[in-house]
């Protein structure tokens, strides 16, 4: 009976750090050829990261064998979607991860009507090679989320350089996120950049290793917590007796 008791309130608190877990959305070249439908530019030639092991975000083959590579993209001047960044439709496992319990637009979870986004907040991660970026005062990537009554733009807050697999200079972008509650009869979700003038439109840098790490609910948290903690009290104090 304390085993179990004991072992139920580990479950509670390890589920809760799995939901807090990064999950791999796009990685390989399988991936990045979903993008704007099929009209992706992948490169096996640039990668952060030699991953051969598909993203949850693949929607024929998630968690199948890719190619090692990146996705290639024009750079532009000012503030936009990036032309060839948009992410593919979401799987039912990327929107979970976006938004743990939302439901896609006319899918087999919203019951073939409209979906539901709830609120929740998180972060994207992305590795950008940006060595061919020149002649702009500054440049900035994050992610766009367009569904109904939301356009959000949403810039990395941080970066840290490091040399990828393929021994080129990647920076690690961290881009904090929001979803708010919505009625859902569309969506879409794409790579945006802000960049500065005077530049140089069309040069080309390389995307890799999207990732997505949903923060779980404070609620959610303190009870799995609780939880945990009741259960080795208890485990404490019947062993002590």
């Amino acid at each position: 009976m304390k085993k179990t008791m004991y072992l139920t309130g580990l479950l509670a608190v390890s589920t809760a750090l799995m939901a807090s877990a990064q999950t791999s959305l796009y990685t390989t070249t399988d991936d990045f050829a979903q993008f704007n439908s099929n009209a992706g530019v992948t490169s096996s030639l640039y990668y952060s990261i030699a991953s051969t092991v598909n993203g949850i975000g693949n929607q024929s083959s998630p968690g199948g064998t890719g190619g090692v590579g990146s996705l290639q993209l024009a750079s532009l001047v000012g503030y936009d979607w990036i032309s060839g960044g948009s992410l593919p439709s979401p799987t039912a496992a990327a929107f979970q991860a976006l938004s743990p319990g939302s439901s896609r637009q006319y899918s087999a979870e919203s019951g073939g009507g409209a979906g539901t986004m709830l609120p929740a907040s998180g972060t994207i991660t992305m590795d950008v090679e940006t060595g061919n970026l020149i002649g702009y005062n500054y440049y900035q990537f994050g992610i766009g989320l367009n569904y109904n009554g939301n356009y959000n733009f949403d810039f990395s807050t941080s970066s840290s350089t490091f040399t990828g697999a393929d021994g080129n200079t990647w920076s690690h972008l961290v881009i904090p996120y929001t979803t708010q509650a919505a009625s859902l009869t569309y969506f879409g979700w794409g790579l945006i950049e802000n960049s500065g003038s005077p530049g140089v439109g069309g040069e080309t840098f390389y995307v890799d290793n999207i990732q997505i790490q949903a923060a779980p609910e404070p609620g959610t948290m303190a009870l799995a917590a609780m939880g945990g903690g009741a259960a080795l009290l208890f485990f404490r104090r019947r062993a002590g007796h």
